[in-house]
């Protein structure tokens, strides 16, 4: 592997809370490559969304022997609707706004694949969920990334199969 690809090296752990309550095939088993980074707003990005890539980190021709992943700010957000009299609506974004649901901003790490047709690393088709997992970021991607934290969720498992994603 080139020495610029083992900067962007991640760690991975099993995340304290669950821990005790994972199987044994959940654990981790060795690191993950992070490529790039995409922030969102409002929600989670859609599958085949595009990553800024980080200098030097994101081959397109070589075989990578780690699952590839890009780390993803979301800001939470609900978007309030309102329409007047004549007709005309104004949007306006609410932060907090319903119990329950997902505020401030959060940070994962999606899955990743190279898009054939375009060459650039997008965001990996499916509903990814965490897995009780965690990366422990490398310095040269906190350094890229202004407020990114040293752990974030690995979010690895496909929601609908309960499969962990493999690039």
């Amino acid at each position: 592997m080139a020495a610029d690809l083992a900067r962007y090296l991640a760690a991975v752990q099993a995340d304290p809370h669950y821990a005790p309550y994972l199987p044994d095939h959940a654990l981790p088993d060795g690191p993950v490559l992070i490529v790039g980074q995409h922030a969102a707003f409002a929600t989670s990005p859609r599958p085949a969304t595009p990553v800024a890539v980080f200098p030097g980190g994101a081959p397109t021709t070589a075989v990578i022997a780690h699952p590839v992943m890009a780390l993803v700010r979301i800001e939470h957000a609900t978007a309030i609707i309102t329409v007047g009299h004549d007709g005309t609506s104004t949007t306006c974004w609410e932060h907090a706004l319903f119990p329950g649901l997902p505020t401030g901003v959060s940070w994962h790490l999606y899955p990743t694949e190279l898009d054939a047709a375009t060459g650039r690393w997008v965001l990996g088709a499916g509903r990814w969920a965490a897995g009780g997992r965690q990366a422990v970021l490398p310095r040269s991607v906190t350094a890229q990334v202004p407020g990114a934290p040293r752990v974030v969720a690995l979010h690895d498992h496909d929601a609908r199969t309960g499969r962990r994603w493999r690039s």
